[in-house]
């Protein structure tokens, strides 16, 4: 299990904060998006025809589907040099949805079903409303070997449930390695997708108690990546589901600068709320992507300026550092805009 922190902004903070003008997430009703959790393994020979049918569906909803291949089973274990996939979150979640044959899928997590019916179960999980929107950015520091994960939900409906869950988990695309495949013949270099690396969340989510139309959730995360992983292929995935229910909303960043930010115009000229809480080396701010730049000063509780450069325009995510500024809390914004806050703690 790799190290894993996490703060909810909702507990973390003992200073009165304000987070309304959240740029991660839009507080316009939105439809539901699908994920998709393929569960296969590499000594699987009927696995690379439901790949391709997987892929293929992402390939056709790019904004509004999003993939998780599974690997686990006997037919999992790696032999000689072959790409060991196996994690324990992968093992779990093979355990507590009765998996015990591959390929097999979830949509929306709603039953196991072979890849021939999920052309068809798409469409009717992406006609649907959903009563909450999900938002991330994820950046990466290379001296720590830390991501910092920041994830926003705000709901515009009511939940199916009293308590939904929020899961946050890591992907890496484009491994390639050995994959057995009884029509093509065993690849020994097989482009292998999407697959789950591990959960930042446990497995079984972080609760959001009492969900209401208006409410704005908001956790923070910080992960320590292995030097093994690229990168570069590497994706951080969130998502909402109603307890023992359906997926309404899941969203895919890459885990090295992305971000799904949104234009407020009333957020600080486009800034949204600085990650991790608290920081000690590097703060992060997702940024709309059609802000016009300008001038970011960072001030103290006395009004004193601490810091002060450029924003280009349309760049999506800053990074300030803060390694040398003292403990407490700190204003930030562009010039002209709204200011937010930032705690900074080492």
């Amino acid at each position: 299990m790799m190290n894993k922190f996490h703060l909810s902004l909702a507990t973390a903070l003992l200073i009165p904060l304000s987070f309304e003008a959240q740029t991660l997430v839009t507080t316009e009703p939105q439809g539901r998006t699908c994920l998709l959790e393929v569960f296969t393994a590499i000594n699987c020979g009927n696995c690379p025809a439901a790949h391709t049918v997987a892929n293929g569906l992402a390939a056709d909803h790019p904004d509004d589907l999003v993939l998780v291949e599974v690997h686990g089973g006997s037919l999992s274990v790696p032999q000689g040099a072959q790409p060991d996939f196996r994690t324990d979150d992968g093992a779990a979640l093979w355990s507590s949805w009765g998996v015990t044959f591959q390929p097999q899928g979830l949509v929306n997590r709603s039953q196991l079903s072979s890849a021939n019916s999920w052309p068809s179960s798409v469409p009717v999980v992406l006609s649907a409303s959903s009563p909450v929107n999900v938002g991330l950015a994820s950046a990466y520091d290379a001296g720590s070997q830390q991501l910092s994960i920041m994830v926003e939900a705000y709901y515009t409906g009511t939940s199916l449930t009293s308590t939904d869950q929020l899961y946050v988990l890591l992907t890496e695309d484009h491994v390639v390695g050995y994959q057995q495949d009884y029509v093509n013949g065993a690849h020994a270099a097989y482009d292998h997708r999407h697959a789950l690396r591990d959960y930042v969340t446990s497995v079984e989510g972080e609760d959001i108690t009492m969900p209401a139309a208006g409410e704005f959730v908001q956790h923070s995360y910080t992960y320590t990546v292995p030097s093994t992983w690229s990168l570069e292929e590497l994706h951080v995935v969130a998502f909402v589901q109603a307890d023992q229910g359906p997926v309404y909303q899941v969203k895919r960043v890459a885990a090295m600068d992305g971000s799904t930010a949104i234009n407020e115009s009333s957020a600080g000229g486009g800034l949204g709320s600085a990650y991790p809480v608290p920081a000690a080396e590097q703060v992060f701010v997702p940024m709309a992507a059609d802000h016009i730049g300008g001038v970011l000063t960072v001030t103290d509780v006395q009004g004193r300026t601490v810091l002060s450069f450029s924003v280009p325009a349309g760049s999506t995510l800053l990074t300030i550092p803060v390694a040398d500024l003292a403990d407490g809390v700190y204003a930030y914004g562009l010039a002209g805009a709204d200011r937010r806050l930032m705690v900074v703690r080492h």
